[in-house]
């Protein structure tokens, strides 16, 4: 399967699944002892965000001809990236944000990672509203 498809395949799965987590934004609130309470949903965020940096690496390089002896591999090696990268979104999501920084990290996730999944179809009622929950959350941020 070339790696396109892998990649927009898989994550697509990932998110009509209802998994609507993930990095992309190197975006860590400063510690506080209310973060105390989200310590498993940023150590979550972290190893996401290291599957998601690998796929996004690999998925920059140059592939082998499909018929290269070693093209074989290659896509099994980034297959097992892009599976790691959808376990480490589902883990993320499992994980309740307890304080407003954890709520406003997943809010920034799904604004960064939702519309990019969703570019192949339309947006339904619900995902409108999914989204713009995230946008009240990162704007509550600001203000």
């Amino acid at each position: 399967m070339p790696k396109a498809n892998a990649l927009s395949t898989t994550q697509r799965r990932c998110v009509l699944s209802g998994i609507m987590a993930a990095p992309l934004l190197a975006v860590m609130p400063a510690a506080s002892a209310a973060q105390l309470d989200d310590a498993r949903l940023f150590a979550s965020h972290q190893r996401f965000q290291a599957a998601y940096s690998a796929v996004r690496t690999m998925s920059n390089q140059p592939e082998p001809a499909c018929n290269a002896p070693e093209a074989d591999a290659y896509e099994a090696r980034f297959d097992a990236l892009v599976l790691e990268e959808c376990d480490r979104l589902e883990e993320l999501a499992a994980i309740p944000a307890v304080t407003p920084q954890g709520q406003r990290l997943k809010a920034e996730i799904i604004l960064a990672l939702l519309p990019e999944h969703l570019s192949y179809s339309e947006m339904d009622g619900e995902t409108q509203l999914i989204l713009s929950l995230a946008r009240d959350l990162v704007r509550e941020k600001a203000a």
